[in-house]
């Protein structure tokens, strides 16, 4: 199964958000989806953590009245979609969820904030590893909002820093296209809260399937490289990188939850319909879009690979 959200041949920023529910597939419907790169975006968190966990996960007036029932929707949400990977059991004082796939087990008790015996920093971060998505919380509080936590493992140019404790309009202010969205943002907030869950998708151009694209490479790493989007010549290899978004609301705390599953594929494997499609939609984008995509002087390569 291939997610192509630029079939229709237009670039846009528009939330466009759908249903979960409707989604035709069942495994579309899944909050934390598991395919057979399971073990490697695990591996990329892994990596990640052992570089610095600070610079991956980071939380912002995150209170235990928030985080409490994110964790235990969490929890119980990876027992229910993947019961043959993940088991939830109490014991005796404790809570222990039970990963089949890596035989990691996560202990906890009654207070859902704090693990035992582990280099995690809390249940969240316990939990937000397990999964093959980067996670995020957001806040509303009266008329403010603000990203509470930040899960990012599989950074696209972007850094958890940056963003951690910013409202929608803030974070959001760089995208070209958004100008509009931003102005009324926070009604769509409150729907996110509110109603859903939803589900939506963004894209863009890479030239390698690597997930993580913090804008500051790990220490010893040529920045050049670790920066990509290099479509230097005819033959560079290029691939669309899709990303799944899915916003799980919880109007009781004032919160949502946002999930974002990454998905490289070779243009080299699209169909002929596929391909025109994908060029109408760059070429279709502004220049502003272009230079924040990094597709800046790229068109014509990619004219000459799709077309």
């Amino acid at each position: 199964m291939k997610y192509l959200p630029f079939l229709d041949g237009k670039y846009s920023t528009a939330p466009a958000l759908v249903a979960l529910a409707k989604a035709p597939n069942p495994i579309d419907q899944f909050i934390f989806q598991i395919d057979e790169q399971y073990s490697d975006y695990l591996d990329n968190k892994k990596r990640c953590r052992a570089e610095d966990p600070f610079k991956y996960f980071c939380t912002e007036k995150l209170d235990a009245e928030t985080v409490v029932p994110m964790n235990q929707y969490m929890a119980s949400q990876l027992a229910k979609e993947h019961p043959a990977i993940f088991t939830l059991k109490r014991e005796d004082l404790n809570y222990v969820l039970t990963n089949a796939n890596t035989g990691e087990e996560i202990i906890w008790k009654d207070d859902w904030v704090s693990v035992q015996n582990t280099s995690y920093m809390s249940l969240f971060d316990a939990l937000c590893s397990q999964v093959q998505e980067d996670v995020s919380i957001c806040r509303i509080e009266g008329d403010k909002d603000w990203l509470a936590a930040i899960h990012l493992s599989s950074a696209n140019h972007w850094a958890p820093s940056e963003k951690i404790g910013r409202p929608f309009y803030s974070v959001h202010g760089i995208v070209p296209g958004m100008e509009k969205l931003n102005q009324n943002y926070f009604k769509m907030l409150l729907t996110a809260v509110t109603k859903g869950p939803y589900t939506r998708f963004a894209w863009g151009i890479s030239t390698d399937t690597r997930l993580n694209h913090h804008p500051v490479p790990p220490p010893g790493v040529d920045p050049v490289y670790w920066q990509g989007r290099r479509v230097e010549h005819d033959s560079s290899h290029i691939y669309i990188r899709v990303e799944k978004q899915n916003i799980i609301g919880f109007a009781a705390l004032n919160a949502f939850l946002f999930t974002i599953l990454t998905f490289f594929y070779d243009i080299e494997d699209l169909t002929k319909e596929e391909k025109q499609a994908l060029f109408l939609a760059v070429e279709g984008m502004s220049a502003e879009s272009l230079e924040y995509k990094g597709l800046t002087d790229k068109v014509e390569i990619l004219r000459k690979r799709l077309l």
